[in-house]
């Protein structure tokens, strides 16, 4: 009984002592062929940050008070691709009859490593509405288990099936529209780059919030921010860059990095929104000056004030219009020949 006892009273102290250590710990190492892999104290790292973000991820957008709009329908189905089963959840308004509607997928932020497609519920039932649109959004697979180019595949395969599957559900595929947050972004805008090229659906617009553009560069040359916290810090982001792309050589493919991507030409047009204290605003500066310079329609808008994630974390008042910006520009774009 007295040894019970003691156990249950170490119990959370050698629990403290283990994430002490683990938060102290390199979280990855490189190897001989220059290749990093995660350690062990990476994994309890890991481990940890995901199960913070399922308990609390899907509360952010409710802490902003912005509302949960009520949709006519709530669907969930399961899309076969080459990385497996992909579950995603369709989003229906609530609107008159009006004829098929056109449809916008989403895609979650979480460096590649963490999130779920809960966390952007509210966005996905604000852009349904307000852009009145069917939204589909994405649970992609997760690196360190699913490294790149595995969720850019996954992604693609998921907006071709979207786009094979109008009949059949019922809305109009010929109106497409793609984008995300953060990785989301970068998934998104790789998914654009590989539109054009492979030419089996067309997009109207990629919406790319605050997001990775540029895995290649050093963490520690992006917009750091002395003598300021920034919400994504050079340590995190170089923890998921590792975890997403191991291997150097890798991170110059332009699917994994679009802002390397030699030739820009014929993209769908972007609206890109940046962060003024943002670790990675200057890759979306960067690439919408690219697409703009490149003849690709692309309407930038950096926010003042705020920090990466903003539109899920707040403040309140920019993430309300930058939900108003997604909103309108998808608006704009899917129906601007209905």
């Amino acid at each position: 009984m007295q040894k019970t006892t003691a156990a249950l009273l170490l119990s959370p102290l050698l629990a403290a002592g283990l994430l002490t250590w683990a938060w102290r710990s390199k979280p990855y190492s490189i190897q001989a062929d220059g290749c990093a892999t995660i350690t062990f104290a990476g994994r309890i790292r890991l481990a940890v940050l995901r199960q913070l973000l399922q308990r609390f991820g899907g509360q952010t957008a409710r802490r902003l008070g912005l509302p949960k709009l009520p949709v006519r329908l709530v669907e969930q189905y399961v899309v076969p691709t080459s990385q497996g089963p992909t579950p995603v959840t369709l989003y229906w308004p609530d609107l008159p009859p009006q004829g098929p509607l056109p449809v916008y997928v989403n895609l979650h932020g979480g460096g590649f490593v963490l999130g779920h497609p809960l966390q952007d519920d509210r966005l996905c039932r604000y852009i349904a509405q307000q852009a009145r649109c069917l939204v589909v959004n994405v649970d992609y697979a997760l690196a360190p288990e699913y490294p790149f180019p595995a969720p850019v595949q996954q992604s693609y395969e998921v907006v071709r099936w979207v786009h094979e599957q109008a009949a059949t559900l019922g809305y109009d595929a010929g109106r497409l529209a793609i984008g995300g947050r953060s990785a989301g972004g970068s998934l998104a805008a790789a998914v654009a780059l590989l539109a054009r090229e492979r030419q089996e659906f067309t997009l109207a617009l990629q919406v790319l919030d605050y997001p990775s553009l540029n895995l290649a560069d050093r963490t520690d040359h992006k917009h750091v921010r002395p003598r300021r916290k920034q919400v994504l810090s050079v340590e995190l982001a170089s923890f998921f860059k590792h975890l997403y792309v191991p291997c150097p050589a890798d991170r110059l493919n332009p699917l994994a990095s679009p802002l390397l991507a030699p030739d820009l030409r014929g993209l769908a047009p972007a609206l890109i929104i940046t962060a003024e204290y943002d670790l990675l605003r200057d890759d979306g500066l960067a690439y919408a000056r690219r697409l703009q310079e490149q003849g690709v329609a692309v309407m930038h808008e950096e926010f003042a004030g705020v920090d990466h994630g903003f539109t899920l974390l707040g403040p309140r008042e920019p993430a309300r219009r930058a939900w108003e910006l997604m909103a309108t520009s998808l608006r704009k774009a899917l129906h601007s020949f209905s």
